[in-house]
């Protein structure tokens, strides 16, 4: 039996939770990031090491929602990060994730990126 959207997403969110690299299997070779603070970024490599520049910042995800189509998964949340000062924020966030053929091809996150960016020494 094929596994939808959402359980694809959320079986990606588990492995990477747990500090399983299988995560990375489920992402597609020409998968598309694109985010507030990172703008666009292409392609299996260069998603991998944005995911892992940012896990080490992750001090909790608390889910809100979940929606899954066929081939289209949305997750609302609150994640909580640590600032380079040491400082703990949070923040709400939207994820849509397109998923073809079982790998994740795009991932398109949203939130308010002000005090991410003031506190990442980020410019606005």
């Amino acid at each position: 039996m094929t596994k939808s959207a959402l359980e694809i997403v959320q079986q990606y969110q588990q492995l990477m939770e747990g500090g399983n690299q299988a995560w990375t299997d489920l992402i597609a070779d020409d998968v598309i990031f694109t985010g507030p603070a990172v703008g666009e970024v292409r392609g299996k490599s260069a998603v991998i090491d944005l995911n892992n520049g940012f896990l080490p910042l992750i001090r909790g995800y608390e889910p809100v929602s979940a929606f899954g189509q066929e081939k289209l998964a949305l997750l609302e949340g609150v994640f909580t990060v640590v600032a380079p000062s040491g400082k703990e924020i949070s923040f709400d966030i939207a994820e849509i994730y397109e998923v073809v053929n079982g790998k994740i091809s795009a991932i398109r996150i949203y939130y308010d990126a002000e005090e991410f960016r003031k506190e990442f020494d980020q410019p606005s």
